[in-house]
Formats: C-alpha cells, sequence, structure tokens
C-alpha cells in the first residue's frame, strides 16, 4: 500500500511540475527603426501578436495531503490484514494442531495491532508531516549533489540527457531501473546426472547433499526462528485453492515419504519453491518503496529459475572476489551475469538492469548476500559478476527488507549501527543507535536510509555506471 501513495505523489509531481506551455496575445510596442533626428522614428504604435508562454507550476499542499491521506489508509488496511492474517492462522492451526501456525497468527496479530496503533498516533502527533518536510529538503539536497558530480564528469549533450532521464531539474526525481527477481525451483522429475535412472532430489537426499524433507516444509532444521515458508505443487491439475489468491496443491508429508523411499518410482510429481507468492511480492513491494529514498525508482519482472546441484540449493558464498565463488558462479550460470573478468563494458552495462535471486537457504545463517561488481567505500571489494541473493524468513515486518538491503551493497552502502535502519547488521554492528527511538517511535515508524546514504549511493552510481545506463 505505501507504494501506491509513493506513486501517487510522483504522478502529481510529474504532472504538475512540468512546463505548461500556451499561445496567448500579448500588446507590444513598435517603432521604425531611423535615426534620432529623422522625424519619422519618433512615432510608435501598439500592435497585438500570438507569442507562446510556458509556465512552470509546483504544488507542494497537494502532495502533503495526498502522503498524509495515503498513510491513513495504509496503516487501516494493513492492521485490518494482519488481524485476518494472524486469526486465520491461529484457527487452522488449532484445527490442524499446529503449534508453530498459532504462534505465527499470534505473532502477525500481535505486531500488526501494535504496529498499526503506533503509526495512527505518530500521524495524529504530526509526527508523519514533520517527517515529509524532512524528506521535501533532503530531496533538494540530494538532487544538488547528484547535479554537483554529474557536472563534474559530464557535460554538453550527455549531461543534459541524463539530467533529462533521472528528471534532476523537474518531476519525479529518480534513477529508473527495470530488475528482474528470479526464484529457484526444484523438479521432482529431473534426473539425477550421476544415476540418470534416479530423480536429482532423491540422489541428493539419499547423499546428505539436501535435505528434502526440509525443503518441503516438514522438518525445520534451523530452528522456531529460522523458518522457510517453501511452497510445494503437485504437477498436474489443481484440485484445490488457496488463500490469498494462489492455488496450491502441496504433497504430503507421506507423499514424500514414498517419493522418497522407492526412488521416485511412486508418489507424485511436484515442483518446490523457496517462498510463496506473496512473500516474494511483500519483500519486492519494500524495496520498491524503500529505493525511492535512495532516489532510485526500480520496477521488477520475476522469473522462474531451476537448480539442481546442491550448491545451488544451499549457498556458502561469502568470498565475491573471484570467478569460482559459489555467488559469483551461480549469478553467472543462474541468473545470466556477465564475469568482468572476461567482458568488463558488458558487466558494467548490466548494473542497470539488477538481479535478486530468491534461494533455499545458506549453509550459515545468511538471510541475504550481496555481489557489487566495483568496490565500495567501506572496504567490500569489487565482485566478478554483479546481483545479490535472499531467503524467506519471519516476521514479514523485519525480513521483508532483507532484498533491498542486499541492493543497498550493489550500490555501494555500508553495514551501519540502528535497527531503525535498513543498512543494520547485528552481526558487525550494534542493534542500538541514538535516532533508533525517535525515528521508529515519532518520525518514521519503519527502517529507511538515510541522505547520506542516497548521497553515498550516487556517488557510487555516478563513478561506476556508464553514460548510457544513466540516460536510457
Amino acid at each position: 500500500m505505501a507504494l501506491v501513495c509513493k506513486e501517487i505523489q510522483e504522478w502529481v509531481e510529474e504532472q504538475v511540475s512540468k512546463p505548461i506551455e500556451e499561445w496567448e496575445n500579448q500588446q507590444q510596442e513598435k517603432c521604425k527603426n531611423y535615426p534620432w533626428y529623422d522625424p519619422r522614428g519618433w512615432v510608435c504604435w501598439l500592435v497585438w501578436v500570438l507569442v507562446k508562454v510556458t509556465r512552470w507550476v509546483v504544488v507542494t499542499v497537494g502532495k502533503w495531503v495526498i502522503r498524509t491521506v495515503c498513510t491513513v489508509v495504509t496503516i487501516i488496511i494493513d492492521m485490518i490484514v494482519a488481524i485476518a492474517t494472524g486469526l486465520w492462522d491461529v484457527v487452522a492451526g488449532i484445527f490442524t494442531l499446529d503449534w508453530r501456525r498459532i504462534v505465527d497468527g499470534l505473532l502477525t496479530l500481535g505486531i500488526g495491532v501494535v504496529k498499526g496503533i503506533a503509526n495512527l498516533i505518530r500521524v495524529a502527533l504530526l509526527g508523519d508531516t514533520i517527517d515529509f518536510i524532512r524528506e521535501e529538503i533532503e530531496k533538494g539536497q540530494l538532487r544538488d549533489h547528484v547535479r554537483d558530480l554529474l557536472e563534474q564528469k559530464y557535460d554538453g549533450r550527455t549531461l543534459q540527457a541524463i539530467k533529462d532521464a533521472i528528471r534532476l531539474d523537474a518531476g519525479a526525481f529518480g534513477l529508473r531501473m527495470n530488475a528482474t527477481a528470479f526464484r529457484t525451483t526444484l523438479d521432482s522429475e529431473t534426473p539425477s546426472p550421476t544415476e540418470p535412472a534416479a530423480p536429482n532430489l532423491v540422489v541428493l537426499h539419499e547423499t546428505g547433499a539436501i535435505n528434502l524433507r526440509e525443503l518441503c516444509g516438514f522438518e525445520f532444521t534451523e530452528g522456531f526462528w529460522n523458518r522457510k515458508r517453501y511452497k510445494t505443487l503437485k504437477k498436474g491439475i489443481v484440485v484445490s485453492g488457496g488463500g490469498g489468491g494462489e492455488f496450491d496443491n502441496p504433497i504430503s508429508a507421506s507423499e514424500l515419504d514414498t517419493y522418497l523411499s522407492t526412488r521416485g518410482a511412486d508418489g507424485p510429481e511436484f515442483i518446490v519453491f523457496p517462498m510463496r507468492d506473496g512473500v516474494l511480492d511483500t519483500k519486492l513491494t519494500a524495496a520498491e518503496d524503500k529505493g525511492r529514498q535512495l532516489g532510485l525508482m526500480i520496477s521488477w519482472e520475476r522469473e522462474l529459475v531451476p537448480v539442481t546441484t546442491a550448491g545451488h540449493i544451499r549457498h556458502n558464498g561469502f568470498d565475491t572476489s573471484t570467478s569460482g565463488s559459489s555467488l559469483v558462479s551461480f549469478l553467472d550460470e543462474k541468473a545470466g551475469r556477465t564475469l568482468k573478468s572476461l567482458d568488463p563494458v558488458t558487466a558494467t552495462r548490466e548494473l542497470g538492469h539488477p538481479v535478486a535471486v530468491g534461494i533455499f537457504r545458506y549453509t550459515d545463517t545468511l538471510r541475504g548476500l550481496a555481489s557489487p561488481l566495483a568496490a565500495s567505500a567501506c572496504g567490500l571489494g569489487g565482485a566478478n559478476a554483479s546481483g545479490a541473493t535472499f531467503i524467506d524468513n519471519k516476521p514479514d515486518d523485519i525480513m521483508k527488507y532483507v532484498p533491498i538491503h542486499e541492493l543497498g551493497h550493489y550500490f555501494g552502502l555500508c553495514h551501519v549501527d540502528g535497527l531503525d535502519r535498513i543498512m543494520v547488521s547485528t552481526r558487525e554492528k550494534s542493534w542500538w543507535s541514538w535516532s533508533l527511538l525517535p525515528n521508529l517511535l515519532y518520525l518514521k515508524g519503519e527502517p529507511y536510509f538515510t541522505l547520506d546514504e542516497a548521497k553515498a549511493a550516487w556517488t557510487y552510481i555516478i563513478a561506476n555506471f556508464d553514460a548510457a545506463t544513466l540516460s536510457a
């Protein structure tokens, strides 16, 4: 819902801030051009001429009204959805004797109500208005920062083309980018490369490379707080409908056991996804919304990519500096990214088309991992291919920011302190910062990017993106 409000605000700015050209009659004085001493030059007359007038109009009050109304509507709708979803999970958990689902429902309900009430209070106490004023000031400062960087590097038509493309002087400012969100899949019928007569998933499970029961959602080996919402679908006609617009025909635990015990001879044919459709949508919407705080306008395309090797199902990719690292090779093989060592020009152009891949899990307790192509100011070395991977996890109010966190690294940002910040890392930094309480309780209500981070991202972008990408 927040994304819709942002789009409305940008639409108003786009439409109203652009020049308006009109033709109108104007009265002008005409005189003959003779020497001063010639009496014929002493006489002038008035004529009416048709001229084109260009006017610029900017409406700020309208944007403030749109933002406030949208914020209130979003808060109420989100709270209703949280209550309905939480109650449904509690009831379903009771009937199915699934205590995990009961706990999940109570958490969803509780977090939704508390967050909704806190946000309504924040709007009533004008916290949202104060934040809006600050954002408007920071937008101008970010534009000035980007203008200075561009004018130092480009000139002439190239400079003007970039300014027009990112709406630097008028309209909704931002770098427009098409991005691709991949979601990996497992297919029960894929044959094993080592035992062609047996399914690949069976062989990987028997050798201990993967735990298929975990990937199908019947075992939770990482503890309660590291549970993924894997999704299984039987192939063929869907005979039952699921909630949220998703049609499900999942396999049962007994059907999976039959598939494994008979080495694929019996049991249903199925496909496994690392996360549900709605979960992916939530994460991508958050990325679009928060990307605007960096001056990035991201539009997502969704694609499925099958994986067959254990290394592509359970990732271990901390080292992204070489072509042999697991993350870089995965991005090369499955996301179609170009290796910088082979073709640096194409690899650089691909920066304008980010990719983020939803995977099943890491060998560590990571939530996401980024592979920035160029070195950043905080010491992150440049990788041999660009992109990011992420997993599903609960609760969505926190974990939905993982993709945009990793894309922050993609654009050169570093880890920081404070749970009110999108780039926080409790592995390397502290959950506490002095801005935590005022931002979460009064001004923002959720994690965000700062102006300094937006400036740092654009410094990285202008330094590493080519002119064709910036002016597209």
